[in-house]
């Protein structure tokens, strides 16, 4: 059974708040936006439709679970061109933070490609689970420590398509 945390309408007008926060931070400059996949596709694709500015969108995948256990391990399955991120303003888009492994993971291989500015985006900042120092410049919605699926969050793949965010019972 799962039960709503999060409804698609509070997720629908936080993630519109963002864009606009977002814009008026970059305007009209090129920005590239990274997809950590599966997880934030819902997430990049509902954030890059409501984006007013010049965005481009590119995508990573990592994997650091399996099931509803982190291994702690970050392995990176799709990387992407130093090419499309040197030199521009990146945000890294990220379903959900918890220890923080794989963002931390992920700011150290895109820093390496010297962009512009790097700033880090969560749809989900689980804070009290944080195990590196590490923390998102801007987050749409700060949860307790709960296994969470629903808009692209899975749970062995499963329930990914939900509109909402809920937690697994």
């Amino acid at each position: 059974m799962i039960k709503k945390l999060i409804s698609e309408k509070e997720i629908n007008t936080r993630i519109k708040e963002l864009s606009n926060e977002l814009y008026t931070e970059y305007g009209n400059e090129e920005v590239v936006f990274i997809c950590t996949l599966k997880g934030a596709v819902f997430f990049a694709c509902e954030l890059l439709k409501k984006y007013k500015g010049d965005a481009r969108l590119e995508f990573l995948r990592v994997s650091s679970y399996s099931g509803d256990k982190s291994s702690g391990k970050v392995e990176l399955n799709l990387s992407i061109s130093e090419k499309n991120i040197k030199d521009k303003h990146v945000i890294i888009l990220e379903d959900i933070v918890d220890t923080g492994h794989t963002l931390k993971f992920l700011k150290g291989y895109i820093s390496d490609m010297k962009p512009k500015s790097l700033k880090i985006v969560t749809l989900l900042d689980k804070k009290e689970r944080r195990e590196v120092d590490i923390e998102a410049d801007y987050s749409c919605f700060e949860i307790e420590d709960l296994f969470v699926v629903g808009y692209g969050l899975d749970y062995d793949q499963k329930y990914r398509n939900l509109p909402y965010i809920g937690v697994v019972k």
